[in-house]
């Protein structure tokens, strides 16, 4: 015999077919569980059991145990990874490739910058080809999408290559992008190399992009090379319900 549904399966399914249903468009305050309760007959616990399985499908804001729930903004960006980084597009466009991505696709891009000087975890030397800890200047962002917390991206330079281009450790923007000012001092990424692999979110993760746990992250690590030689590692976390990645491969 099939086991009974659980109580609070059928008011998160009402919930959720009002989002698709654009009845609670993003932005719009979720039901409350004093709401959802009366409603459907429940206990508020179960109501708030109701709410909680939205927000772990990235559906909803975390809000509080009593209100303040959001319908989260779920629309796709598509990323296009094959090329949003070549030089020729990065000179011409003249700012950093989130922000021209994300205007070229009518959104509105921001980010917060972070930076300083770590020991190379093994992960990060063997993609950058020297010693665990070894120092490297790190450079981290957490962008927003239309003010919402969208993905965070962390680049990885050799102290030689931060030397030379010291904007690197500077916290404030770059305009023309990191890559684009490398250039101009001899260090021209002539060639990329990604690996991708997805995995559920870290808790400091679905805390900083906002999502919930049954989000998985797909964790885009994208090398730069000149002459043969890796010259900067970025990890990019994407969250699998707002991003997609598009690849133009040849034939």
């Amino acid at each position: 015999m099939a086991r009974p549904e659980p109580l609070y399966i059928r008011p998160a399914n009402w919930v959720r077919q009002q989002i698709r249903e654009g009845h609670l468009a993003p932005g719009a305050s979720a039901p409350t569980e004093r709401e959802l309760a009366k409603q459907f007959g429940i206990s508020r616990d179960t109501a708030g059991r109701s709410l909680e399985l939205l927000v772990s499908e990235g559906l909803l804001t975390p809000g509080n145990t009593r209100a303040g729930r959001k319908v989260r903004n779920t629309r796709v960006l598509p990323i296009h990874a094959s090329h949003s980084e070549q030089m020729e597009r990065r000179r011409s466009a003249g700012v950093d490739a989130w922000v021209s991505d994300t205007q070229e696709a009518g959104r509105e891009p921001g980010q917060a910058i972070d930076v300083r000087v770590v020991q190379a975890i093994e992960e990060i030397a063997r993609w950058l080809e020297i010693e665990a800890d070894t120092p490297v200047a790190v450079r981290r962002r957490v962008r927003t999408l239309d003010g919402e917390p969208s993905n965070t991206a962390t680049t990885y330079y050799s102290m030689d290559i931060a030397r030379e281009v010291p904007e690197i450790l500077d916290p404030g923007d770059v305009k023309q992008g990191v890559l684009a000012l490398m250039a101009e001092h001899g260090y021209v990424t002539e060639h990329y190399v990604d690996a991708l692999r997805w995995r559920p979110p870290t808790p400091e993760e679905a805390a900083s992009l906002g999502i919930g746990q049954g989000v998985a992250v797909l964790i885009q690590s994208r090398t730069g090379y000149q002459d043969g030689h890796p010259i900067h590692i970025t990890q990019t976390v994407w969250p699998g319900n707002t991003i997609e990645l598009r690849y133009e491969l040849p034939a």
